[in-house]
């Protein structure tokens, strides 16, 4: 008789194991669908990205905990924080690529479009944006760019960024001069 309880003991507890893991496995499957609903190419890796780091079944667990716990008994008015207000988008933007005090919130990228391409004496481009940016071209490589197209200028590392589009996989170094 113990020997047949144990059998069933033992088939039972793997079972009762996952249930926590169902519950978090459809958040999961929730969180890829919106992601998989994104038609920027860009966007949807940079959704896949962000949902890869963030989620592990350790933190899964953590965040249902929090959530029940959360549930259970809600904080005294004195206890709860004030949720600072994010700054607004066109000054976030306005100060994207400036060497200045780093925000609590940064932009990883941005979109703008093209409306006027120079040269420098080095053969440098000159890139004027309808946001009023200027950016120039670190090296002298070819980058095709034509007036009226949408670029983007995003974060890369050690302070520098990168000039390029989504419809093409060739980039090129730029700094901020306006």
């Amino acid at each position: 008789m113990k020997v047949k309880s144990l059998y069933w003991l033992v088939l039972a507890l793997p079972l009762l194991a996952t249930l926590p893991l169902q519950a978090s496995e459809a958040q999961l499957r929730a969180a890829l669908q919106q992601c998989l609903q994104q038609q920027n190419t860009t966007e949807r890796l940079h959704c896949y990205d962000q949902l890869a780091t963030s989620y592990t079944p350790a933190a899964a667990a953590r965040q249902r905990g929090t959530e029940q716990q959360a549930e259970r008994q809600p904080a005294p008015a004195s206890e709860r924080r004030i949720e600072r207000q994010p700054e607004p988008a066109a000054a976030a933007e306005a100060g994207f690529g400036k060497a200045a005090e780093r925000p609590a919130e940064q932009l990883d990228r941005i979109y703008a479009t093209v409306t006027r391409v120079d040269k420098d004496a080095r053969q440098h481009l000159i890139v004027h944006f309808d946001n009023g940016q200027v950016w120039r071209q670190s090296s002298a490589e070819y980058y095709p760019i034509e007036v009226g197209q949408t670029h983007y200028i995003r974060r890369a590392m050690l302070g520098s960024f990168v000039l390029s589009n989504d419809n093409s996989n060739r980039s090129t170094r730029v700094r901020r001069i306006e």
